[in-house]
């Protein structure tokens, strides 16, 4: 009898695959089963019901003419025909409407353009003081509550030159600093000779003084609640 040696070579190969396959298979099925037990775990959470409000402040500087029977309207009313050692007074309520308080208020001053004695001179130029009152201000210009002076006595051109820190008796918001800005004219001497003004007078000069307050807002803070 004859054997044919390549068919049952070639038969025992494919079994041998065959079988291989099996066990593979087998065994990445076992992978598969192991690896998805390996992974599967529990998992929970937590989330508060009710929504956490969280709402920022505001920060709001007005300035408006006090309002006093007989007391012109603050910057709004022209300065004329100033003479040396003249003094002007004008009154504003400085409110700090927003809902955070305030660390400082400066004040600064731009003048005309181009500039003049009066606002470019520090010695006789315009100096300016600035007073506030604990009530609002008389008609007749007397604080019957207490006054303290926010700003000394500074030049015009410095203030043109540098914002000036305003002492305020309060930064709190909702406060209403009410003030009395006095404008004057320094005392001096000029000749005019035959009609001709000297140089760098204080004679028949115009500015146009724009007032800028600027409030910061409080420090920063870090509540522990």
């Amino acid at each position: 009898m004859k054997i044919n040696l390549s068919a049952a070579l070639g038969k025992s190969a494919g079994s041998l695959t065959i079988k291989i396959a099996i066990v593979a298979a087998a065994a990445i099925g076992g992978t598969s089963l192991v690896s998805s037990s390996v992974f599967a775990s529990l998992s929970a959470s937590a989330f508060n019901t009710t929504p956490q409000s969280v709402s920022t402040g505001t920060l709001s500087l007005v300035e408006t003419n006090s309002v006093v029977v007989g007391i012109t309207g603050g910057f709004v009313t022209a300065i004329s025909s100033l003479a040396p050692g003249d003094t002007v007074n004008r009154y504003i309520d400085l409110t700090n409407n927003g809902t955070l308080d305030e660390t400082n208020t400066t004040i600064s001053l731009a003048g005309s353009t181009p500039i003049n004695t009066l606002d470019s001179d520090t010695v006789k130029g315009l100096q300016i003081t600035i007073r506030e009152c604990t009530v609002a201000w008389t008609n007749a210009g007397v604080c019957s509550g207490t006054t303290t002076v926010a700003m000394a006595a500074t030049p015009a051109a410095t203030m043109v030159a540098t914002p000036q820190f305003m002492t305020l008796a309060s930064h709190l918001a909702g406060r209403v600093a009410r003030l009395q800005v006095s404008i004057a004219l320094p005392t001096g001497s000029e000749v005019t000779t035959n009609g001709v003004l000297p140089v760098g007078t204080v004679q028949s000069l115009t500015t146009g003084l724009v007032w800028t307050f600027l409030e910061q807002q409080r420090l920063a803070t870090t509540t522990n609640s």
